[in-house]
């Protein structure tokens, strides 16, 4: 358990304080996985806004 709570579970809270949410809101594995889904899409697009910028990012589509 101590091993898990040092790999695998810190990243997962950065990306979740980062974009202001401390709990999940759904309950269930396949709900819970689609919401953390769409935290770590959300949290990319944000990388590579502040990396690129929005008009790069429109160019490259």
């Amino acid at each position: 358990m101590e091993n898990r709570k040092c790999l695998s579970e810190h990243p997962f809270g950065t990306i979740k304080r980062a974009l202001g949410q401390y709990y999940f809101l759904l309950k269930g594995f396949a709900k819970v996985g689609a919401e953390m889904s769409l935290y770590c899409l959300s949290y990319n697009l944000r990388r590579a806004i502040n990396l690129k910028g929005v008009p790069a990012l429109i160019a490259s589509l």
